[in-house]
């Protein structure tokens, strides 16, 4: 998050909204990944149709 904000400059709305679906993706990125590792993640997330509801 801090490596987007630092990078992705910009005040007005463009900038916000392109900063805040760059953290969506990173955030599902990381869902994505710490369900094939962590148990904890994939009993919270046990398929791809809760990952979507989230």
């Amino acid at each position: 998050m801090c490596a987007i904000s630092g990078n992705v400059h910009g005040t007005d709305e463009k900038g916000r909204l392109y900063r805040r679906t760059l953290m969506r993706y990173c955030s599902l990125s990381a869902v994505l990944i710490l369900r094939s590792v962590s148990t904890a993640v994939f009993k919270r997330f046990p398929t791809m149709d809760h990952v979507v509801e989230a």
